[in-house]
């Protein structure tokens, strides 16, 4: 460890991390505390000494967004790469990580683990559905730092709505292109103590791909959360909350795309290949949080947490003879033997026609079950020292979670464009199970002094000890391995006058090697930097942020998934990468207007990012590409630039905005040799609500209004579409 982290560790270790105002206002805040908010709201933006973003409830409401893709568009930092349109597996990048399956990040709900094995798995098939959420949180630098295990790139916070402080019964019915439909209700009631709230949502589409043969693209969610508040005495300084939630999702998804031909003439089609593919997945969720304010300036949590998650996704994975690449075919569907082989995945040809049974279609069963389960215990309180205030968090995290794979194969023949069956058993391809068992301890302090008015210096460390197992049923092995680290952040924030405010941030990244490694027996590690400025004035209608990023890779790693193109020897395997070096600059403008009897809120949010390796290695994964990679080539699919612009306009019962989202030019993989670009693209967006009165309003949605036909990704096999034009029209009534 270099001189460098020692001495962070000395200052971390004095100080003991975050949020709040001083102590006279610490009592007021305690009624609120537990593991729910990070942030807490947009005003708390304004003074942390790191990059943070709330989304409140009001830009959700107006939006009525299902697919977090296009909310998180909105925020500078964030990278998308879209998939299926609709956001059900979202594929996130903070600050120059990898977007693929959101593995990169840390994503919580309600302030506690969410994905379906964090540690074990870190890539994310599941994630909360917006229909439930209330709204966001974004946290980078050092505000992530006590969240683990991979917050190199920073967090994600999704906060569930909330009980309301009265009765509700509310209702919400709407309907839409590709025959989308979306059923929601929710039930509340309030008591002395304590309250009760049950939602439960249904939706519903036929999708707007086509397949060649008229089977269904489309898919059916389910989502139902039950959330219940009890108040141990009269004065709310005891409090049990519990919360439980289920959800199902049948989606006719695939992994195969298109060839560049074919997406240039009919970008929505969907080969026959792809006929069988279907995702069926089942969630369960189970929280009890206990809260108590043990003083005026001392509150303690507490939160003991379950979630199952099972996924059972039939799909198409090449053909009987794997030496035939469906990637390459689909890049060259014109060559000798690659026309023919491009022609049986369309359904154009039969699989006999080559001759031999090589060429009938392989179907994966990707059967997997996952926990996650533990114990978070928190505590905030607030105390002077002299002419110096503490704002100290502390935090303890006992957790366990376990992937467990059964996966197998199934072969069909393409005929007279359907696939039929061979009647052959089914092939074991993979039954193993991952499991690990961590315990984190987080300590910050946020210190203020009377000598220096405005200034926040912010401790902030999280020590892990995390242990694993690796379980191959199959060759009846086992392999253990454990990790012990600490990752420390320094945030100082400095308020120059009432409008001027800077701050700057240092932090240790850190990803683990995890389970059943065979490839890489190195951490990921970085040292990342950051510096802001901000500017407010005085009833915050002009709002001005700019904040450079660098972070620094002694080992950037990455992880084999089949949507990065990776076949089953390398599932969930890491690969190292050496030195690479993202540096960046987030900027963002809100300014309001006022003409007339309109008021115009106006947003523009930018990020620019280099993003590339600094040495020569080569590369033998599909996530970076086959070959060599040279210093100064780029990581894939992190856009150079991307912005939003956001225009809204608010008359009496009215309320619309418009999105303009741009994504510049990325690249599939880092190896030049198949690299291909994703070419730029603009996509506009635009939402109306109208407020008829107290009781409900109307809404309406309408994405990608100029009907752009854009490419969003090449892996893992050819070129994938975002959504085609879409409106959504919707009734809420309270009542």
């Amino acid at each position: 460890m270099n001189k460098f982290f020692r001495t962070l560790i000395v200052v971390s270790l004095f100080g003991l991390n975050t949020q709040a105002e001083d102590v006279s206002e610490v009592s007021a805040k305690m009624s609120e505390l537990g593991p729910v908010k990070v942030i807490g709201s947009s005003e708390e933006e304004l003074t942390q000494p790191s990059s943070a973003h709330f989304i409140s409830k009001e830009k959700l409401e107006l939006q009525q967004q299902t697919d977090v893709n296009r909310v998180l568009k909105q925020v500078p930092g964030v990278y998308i790469r879209e998939e299926d349109g609709f956001g059900l597996r979202p594929n996130i990048g903070l600050r120059g990580t990898h977007p693929d399956r959101s593995k990169k990040i840390v994503i919580l709900e309600d302030g506690i683990l969410i994905g379906p094995a964090p540690y074990s798995a870190p890539a994310a098939y599941y994630t909360p559905f917006m229909s439930k959420i209330e709204s966001l949180e974004v946290f980078k630098g050092v505000a992530s730092v006590p969240y683990g295990p991979n917050s190199i790139g920073g967090a994600i916070n999704y906060i569930t709505r909330s009980i309301p402080k009265e009765n509700q019964n509310e209702l919400e019915l709407a309907a839409g292109t590709f025959n989308t439909q979306k059923y929601r209700g929710n039930i509340a009631r309030v008591f002395d103590r304590g309250g009760v709230m049950f939602e439960g949502t249904h939706m519903q589409t036929d999708g707007f791909k086509k397949l060649d043969s008229g089977e269904k693209t489309g898919f059916s969610k389910n989502d139902f959360l039950l959330k219940g508040e009890y108040n141990l005495d009269g004065e709310k300084r005891h409090s049990i909350q519990v919360k439980v939630g289920y959800a199902t999702e049948l989606s006719d998804e695939t992994y195969l795309g298109l060839s560049l031909d074919d997406f240039d003439s009919t970008p929505f089609r969907r080969y026959n290949a792809s006929e069988k593919d279907l995702m069926d997945w089942q969630h369960e969720q189970y929280q009890l949080t206990y809260k108590t304010q043990v003083q005026e300036n001392w509150g303690v949590w507490a939160t003991v947490y379950h979630n199952k998650f099972h996924r059972d996704w039939r799909r198409f994975d090449g053909f009987r003879d794997g030496s035939i690449k469906v990637n390459s075919v689909l890049l060259n569907p014109t060559g000798p033997q690659d026309q023919l082989y491009h022609d049986i995945i369309t359904g154009k040809e039969d699989s006999a026609s080559s001759g031999s049974n090589a060429t009938d279609l392989a179907v994966l069963n990707n059967d997997r079950n996952f926990y996650s389960q533990g114990i978070q215990f928190g505590s905030f309180s607030a105390h002077t020292a002299g002419t110096w205030t503490h704002q100290v968090s502390l935090g303890l995290r006992l957790h366990d979670d376990q992937i467990r794979r059964n996966h197998t194969k199934r072969y069909y023949s393409m005929t007279d464009g359907h696939m039929v069956g061979t009647g052959e058993t089914a092939v074991q391809k993979d039954l193993n199970r991952d499991t690990t068992q961590s315990l984190a301890l987080t300590a910050s302090d946020e210190m203020l002094v009377d000598a220096i008015p405005g200034f926040k210096l912010t401790t902030t460390g999280r020590f892990e000890t995390v242990n694993y197992s690796a379980q191959n049923d199959l060759t009846n092995t086992t392999t253990d391995g454990s990790e012990n680290f600490f990752v420390p952040g320094l945030g100082v924030f400095q308020q120059f006058t009432d409008n001027w405010s800077a701050f700057v941030g240092v932090n240790r990244g850190y990803s683990i090697v995890g389970p059943g490694q065979t490839q890489s027996s190195k951490a990921e590690e970085s040292i990342n930097y950051e510096a802001g400025v901000r500017f407010s004035n005085a009833d915050h209608e002009l709002f001005i942020e700019g904040i450079g990023f660098w972070n620094d890779y002694q080992n950037i790693k990455d992880t084999c998934s089949f949507s990065s193109g990776c076949t089953t020897g390398d599932l969930d395997q890491t690969f190292d990468g050496g030195k690479a070096l993202i540096t960046g600059f987030e900027t963002r403008v809100q300014k309001g207007f006022q003409y007339k009897a309109v008021y115009i809120p106006v947003g523009v949010n930018a990020t620019f990012t280099k993003a590339e390796f600094k040495n020569d290695f080569d590369s033998n994964n599909e996530v970076w590409g086959n070959g060599s990679i040279q210093s100064g080539d780029p990581l894939p699919y992190v856009p150079e630039t991307q912005y939003s612009l956001s225009v809204g306009a608010q008359y009496q019962k009215f309320t619309q905005e418009v999105v303009l989202s741009w994504t510049g030019k990325m690249y599939n993989e880092s190896v030049s040799t198949n690299r291909q670009e994703i070419a730029a693209y603009g996509i506009v967006d635009w939402s109306l609500k109208y407020q008829y009165d107290k009781a409900g309003s109307v809404y309406a949605r309408l994405d990608n209004i100029l009907d752009r036909e854009y490419l969003v990704s090449m892996k893992p096999y050819g070129a994938r579409p975002g959504k085609a034009r879409s409106v959504l029209v919707g009734l809420k009534h309270y009542f």
